[in-house]
């Protein structure tokens, strides 16, 4: 009896495996998916670009087993895994420098390692043809070296040495460029040389960066940046935590009476406006402390920061404080930032 019930659950058991078998074999389809096809720099003399871009999204439609169309969902889900496949311009016959079309999309995703590696098939793809493949035969240039900021505005009387470079550009490029892409970057560059690789732009957000840093030193001054010395007028910074009910109580004042800054004329100008030429943060957690110590900030316009026409001279003072409970008004108590 005991041998019949064993055989029963063995033929049982079988037949399930079976039919999970057949059903992890059933084809499952998975349409409508966006795929991103990325043009190779597998040939770094090769400019390739399909209709001005280096990579452009199309739709497909995948076929496979329900096991591995599963597998890749997962895969995409977890975000181990992206729909993207690498169009080499040299290995579709498009070596020589002219203008292409790739006439079946479809094919050429089919063709993919990464279809061959999921096991699927493509059905279909949308558009089914690429057209405008641009190839440009890059060739070996020497090229001038300028200097700009993160707005592509040069800056004047930077030091770049070398000042040329060796790069494979195409016929219209005539000059290569280091950007300084900051305030802290330009103020490096100010107190001694920085390396900054030399790049061209091939298109608008497409750029070829050199593989060999060139030196970068920049004017301790711009050429149209003066020395002066300004008072300011003290504001705070605080949460509407602190509003009314406490006030600061200096242990130390910071010295605000002679600012000493290099600045354009436009930008001391604006900086004068100011209402607040310097201005102390004041923090929540800075209630019952016996004191604290904290840089002032120099309240300079924004645009003149950004575009290294006005700052510092030496370090920032400090100020030593304490906040106390808010009594009647002190009129030699500093005024409040909003």
């Amino acid at each position: 009896m005991f041998e019949k019930t064993k055989k029963a659950l063995l033929v049982v058991f079988i037949t399930c495996l079976i039919w999970v078998w057949a059903d992890l074999s059933l084809d499952k389809d998975l349409a409508d998916q966006t795929v991103t096809i990325t043009v190779s720099r597998a040939n770094p003399r090769l400019w390739v670009t399909i209709e001005g871009k280096t990579e452009i999204q199309i739709k497909a439609d995948l076929k496979g087993s329900a096991r591995q169309i599963g597998e890749l969902i997962s895969r995409m889900e977890a975000g181990k895994e992206k729909l993207e496949f690498a169009f080499d311009a040299e290995k579709q016959n498009m070596a020589a420098e002219g203008e292409y079309t790739l006439p079946d999309v479809r094919r050429f995703l089919a063709e993919s390692d990464k279809v061959h590696e999921y096991g699927l098939a493509v059905k279909a793809a949308r558009p089914d043809r690429l057209q405008k493949i641009r190839v440009v035969e890059l060739k070996e240039k020497t090229l001038p070296i300028k200097c700009v900021d993160e707005s592509d505005t040069e800056i004047p009387g930077a030091k770049i040495t070398p000042n040329i470079i060796a790069m494979l550009a195409p016929e219209q490029i005539t000059e290569a460029r280091v950007k300084l892409v900051s305030v802290a970057e330009r103020k490096q560059a100010r107190g001694g040389a920085i390396d900054k690789k030399p790049y061209i732009e091939l298109a608008r957000g497409e750029v070829r960066y050199s593989d060999t840093a060139v030196r970068v030193e920049l004017p301790l001054t711009g050429e149209d940046m003066k020395q002066y010395t300004l008072r300011g007028t003290l504001g705070f910074v605080f949460s509407a935590n602190l509003i009314g009910k406490y006030e600061v109580e200096f242990i130390k004042r910071p010295e605000i009476g002679s600012i000493s800054i290099l600045a354009t004329p436009e930008a001391k100008e604006a900086y004068e406006q100011k209402q607040f030429e310097v201005l102390l943060t004041l923090q929540d957690d800075d209630v019952g402390k016996p004191e604290v110590t904290r840089q002032i900030i120099y309240n300079f316009p924004a645009q003149y920061v950004r575009e290294d026409k006005i700052r510092l001279r030496g370090e920032p003072a400090e100020a030593t404080f304490k906040l106390v409970p808010a009594t009647m008004t002190d009129p030699n108590q500093p005024l409040l930032a909003e």
